[in-house]
């Protein structure tokens, strides 16, 4: 965790809020984000900050919950990945010096532009170090979703695509994390595989090289009356693996992370830690 040096009220954790901060896309999209976190606004107050560590929604994220009298403010960081916008997010909230190498914007992953001015904050702030390749509820989710799609013949694979990073190391972090969820979809017993892969979808001679494989893949079980179910890792929608596997024979309803509970209790266990670490340092100072 990483933390703003200032004053927190430890003896009342209602004046701690909690900002989201989620990618962002089509309305359906900000929606099911927004329907995900209306449950938690009954508990402390909330704020959403779409965009890739966009500083524009961010600052206005911590302007609704600083007029609402908090005074500490527990970041959670809706992405698939811990490193997504990590460094980005840090220097913005005050919590690094150095600013990234590249600024990232909502519609460029490069953006050459003014050097990005951190965002004056009279809260403290702590921000989550996981995401959800990291959360265990996330398998559960997978694994409903293949159930709901399976017919309990014996015959179905499963294949579970996610975006990826264009490091190999960081790649290979995905790949082990994903298939570590991917157990939740193995211990149902039904699947007669149940196999992980990145598209490295912004990247384009690996994607290249990942559509290949995603698309032998569904190919090879979908032979002498097999089928093939594909589980998006996304929070929401199919995303662009409809192009890739166009022609082929596949499962899918399309269905992301998203909507499901279990984001939300994820959302709400992660704030919940945040704010108790926030209260044991106070009440260090």
């Amino acid at each position: 965790m990483w933390l703003v040096a200032a004053t927190v009220n430890a003896q009342n954790s209602n004046s701690c809020g909690l900002m989201v901060m989620a990618h962002g896309g089509s309305d359906q999209w900000n929606t099911a984000v927004e329907s995900a976190v209306m449950p938690l606004r009954e508990e402390f107050p909330v704020a959403i900050a779409f965009g890739m560590a966009n500083p524009v929604t961010m600052k206005a994220a911590v302007t609704e919950l600083e007029e609402q009298h908090v005074d500490c403010i527990a970041v959670v960081r809706l992405f698939v990945s811990s490193h997504s916008f990590l460094h980005q997010t840090e220097y913005l909230l005050g919590l690094r010096e150095d600013p990234p190498a590249f600024f990232i914007s909502h519609g460029s992953h490069a953006h050459h532009g003014s050097k990005p001015v951190p965002l004056e904050l009279s809260s403290s702030v702590i921000i989550s170090e996981t995401a959800l390749l990291d959360a265990p509820e996330m398998g559960e989710v997978l694994a409903a979703n293949a159930l709901a799609l399976s017919d309990s013949s014996g015959a179905e694979s499963v294949i579970i695509i996610a975006h990826g990073a264009g490091d190999d190391k960081v790649n290979a972090e995905w790949i082990q994390k994903l298939d570590l969820l991917a157990d939740s979809v193995r211990t149902t017993g039904i699947f007669n595989e149940v196999a992980v892969h990145s598209l490295r979808e912004d990247w384009e001679e690996k994607r290249a090289k990942s559509e290949k494989e995603i698309r032998q893949f569904v190919e090879t079980y979908s032979q002498n009356n097999g089928r093939t179910i594909v589980l998006p890792f996304r929070l929401y929608g199919l995303g662009p693996y409809e192009e890739v596997l166009d022609g082929l024979a596949y499962k899918s309803n399309g269905r992301g992370l998203l909507p499901s509970p279990a984001v939300t209790e994820w959302i709400r266990r992660t704030a919940n830690e945040l704010f108790v670490e926030l209260e044991e340092i106070a009440s260090a100072e």
